[in-house]
């Protein structure tokens, strides 16, 4: 056996080992971001399920349908794999559905005229 073949194979095997690790590393982090990405969305449509189901007066309301239709907008983005767009749109329908919880939350603590 020639030493110089030995030292060739030993380096091509720490190559494909670190790209290898490179991969594996890769496809871990963007496994998370998509697992994020996928529970985000989870989570929102549970929350616009709650709202829902409060009793919304009508300036809440337009807010939780803004809420429901950019969530629909980041499910349809997530599932064509645009998933920077499906993140603003999950980002924005996060903000609207914070819109209409405080509006409300205010209109519920605003003393009532009868």
């Amino acid at each position: 056996m020639r030493p110089h073949r030995t030292n060739r194979s030993k380096g091509r095997r720490t190559v494909w080992k670190g790209l290898i690790c490179l991969l594996l590393l890769g496809s871990l982090l963007c496994g998370c971001e998509l697992w994020t990405l996928e529970r985000g969305i989870r989570q929102v449509g549970r929350g616009i399920e709650e709202a829902d189901g409060l009793g919304m007066e009508e300036a809440a309301l337009y807010h939780l349908r803004v809420a429901k239709q950019l969530l629909d907008a980041a499910e349809k983005q997530y599932e064509q794999a645009d998933f920077p767009a499906a993140t603003q749109f999950l980002d924005q329908s996060e903000r609207q559905l914070a819109v209409a919880r405080r509006i409300h939350s205010m209109n519920q603590s605003a003393p009532r005229s009868y």
